[in-house]
């Protein structure tokens, strides 16, 4: 991950950082030494506070292409969200886009965890699985076929409600990756 060299660019020390997103400075240099991985939720408020997307915090480096197809060889995934949670990107990079499409997987009982909210809309379609979403703690039941439209500044967060793999299609704006 590129916490650190993003930090150190915008000169904070790790407990002016941590103090910036309600962490301890131990929990960041454990994420920034990669002994541990921060949930999505927090991964979120990291690169809020760094002004950049958690795409370039992971590593998605890769430079917009001429060729907008994405063969499904060539996706890109990451793991990096939380224990359970598989993110796979359904777009190349570009600077100008205004949406991020990606398929998540959710292991059996995978949580996003704490509820968090952030600027803009989110869309999800199911097509696997069983998911439960919860806007400002109320619950929806997501089944195979069913999609949900909201605003992100709505506190939300998400769970598997079943014991196999739970995939959705999750389309943010603005991109997240």
């Amino acid at each position: 991950m590129n916490i650190r060299r993003l930090r150190k660019q915008q000169n904070y020390s790790l407990r002016e950082f941590g103090e910036k997103i309600s962490a301890s400075a131990s929990f960041l240099s454990q994420v920034e030494k990669g002994k541990i991985s921060p949930s999505l939720s927090k991964l979120k408020d990291i690169a809020n506070a760094l002004n950049t997307t958690i795409g370039l915090l992971i590593g998605e480096t890769d430079h917009h292409s001429d060729n907008p197809v994405i063969k499904m060889a060539d996706r890109k995934h990451t793991d990096h969200l939380g224990t359970g949670i598989h993110v796979e990107l359904l777009s190349s990079p570009d600077p100008y886009r205004q949406m991020e499409p990606f398929i998540l997987r959710l292991d059996a009982k995978a949580s996003s965890g704490q509820q968090q909210q952030h600027f803009g809309q989110v869309f999800v379609y199911l097509f696997r699985g069983k998911l439960k979403i919860s806007l400002n703690l109320k619950n929806y039941i997501l089944k195979e076929g069913d999609s949900m439209y909201f605003n992100a500044n709505i506190p939300h967060s998400f769970t598997n409600e079943i014991k196999g793999t739970t995939e959705a299609l999750w389309v943010v704006t603005p991109p997240t990756f």
